[in-house]
């Protein structure tokens, strides 16, 4: 009996391990400030579970995220109009769409704009917050070696997040 006690816990808790796996929703967005290229680089990256659940409460009822290239587009769009950036002065960067891809479980987002003339950058990610409350968007900001890092959930939608760039 105790045997089938501790078989019964453990086939519970990896059950429920399992239930809360998919709880986290995450993104992680990346700017990269490339002198190279002269361009501030910015890279989405979502899991493609929670990107095609989102989308399919948003869109209600779009098609397959990982084969669907009209779905992938709409989820494109709908990425680039909850990112928003602005110079110290609050001035609106315009990033221009680079493209996305699938990339095994991962959908990713690309867009860049040349590097702003300006000493703090401000930003908004409010993706999937509408959805769900503990959406939380990781954004790094990496310039000159250094990385600058902020969580965003939909209690930050109201404001403006600055990283200075010095």
């Amino acid at each position: 009996m105790r045997l089938l006690t501790i078989i019964s816990a453990l086939v519970f808790s990896s059950l429920l391990s399992t239930s809360f796996a998919h709880q986290q929703k995450e993104a992680y967005i990346s700017l990269l400030f490339n002198d190279r290229t002269g361009n501030m680089e910015v890279s989405h990256r979502f899991l493609l579970h929670d990107a095609e659940h989102g989308l399919s409460i948003v869109l209600e009822g779009a098609g397959d995220l990982s084969a669907d290239k009209a779905t992938q587009e709409q989820f494109f769009e709908y990425v680039q109009r909850h990112f928003k950036v602005t110079s110290s002065d609050k001035q609106a960067i315009k990033l221009t769409p680079v493209g996305y891809e699938v990339e095994g479980k991962y959908f990713w987002v690309y867009q860049e704009a040349a590097i702003p003339d300006t000493g703090e950058i401000r930003l908004k990610h409010s993706a999937l917050h509408e959805l769900w409350p503990t959406q939380t968007n990781h954004i790094n900001v990496e310039k000159d070696g250094w990385v600058k890092s902020i969580r965003l959930q939909k209690i930050d939608n109201d404001r403006w997040h600055s990283i200075p760039l010095d």
